[in-house]
């Protein structure tokens, strides 16, 4: 695991954009009151739970080794039972590992919780 834009660690979340292209943009505001981006392309998947007035950000991560836990959440596949299923995710979890994918995880100390897997991410 490695934090990206720690200077966003008690931020809020201020903008979501998502055009329909497979992007999705985040837009921060720091402590000190300074704008900071986060831009993923190509999102495969996306889940992005508790979304309140007023987020406070604790940290982005980025997720070198997901587990099937993590995976199954952000797929939305919780409850997958199939070994097909299993097998699916299985083989994001070898693309995440081969730097294919990107597993990126935004936490907040209240509010929204977001995990997505894309193919990159632009952080400024």
């Amino acid at each position: 695991m490695k934090t990206i834009l720690p200077e966003v660690s008690d931020g809020e979340l201020r903008k979501i954009e998502m055009p329909g292209d497979k992007t999705f943009t985040l837009t921060i505001e720091t402590h000190d009151k300074d704008t900071r981006i986060l831009k993923l392309e190509g999102v495969e998947h996306l889940r992005c739970n508790n979304l309140l007035l007023g987020n406070v950000i604790f940290d982005v991560q980025k997720i070198e080794a997901p587990n099937l836990s993590d995976l199954a959440r952000v797929t939305s596949m919780d409850n997958a039972v199939s070994e097909k299923g299993r097998d699916y995710l299985r083989d994001l979890g070898t693309a995440v590992e081969k730097g294919e994918l990107t597993f990126l995880r935004l936490e907040s100390s209240y509010g929204c919780h977001l995990d997505a897997l894309c193919r990159s991410y632009t952080a400024g």
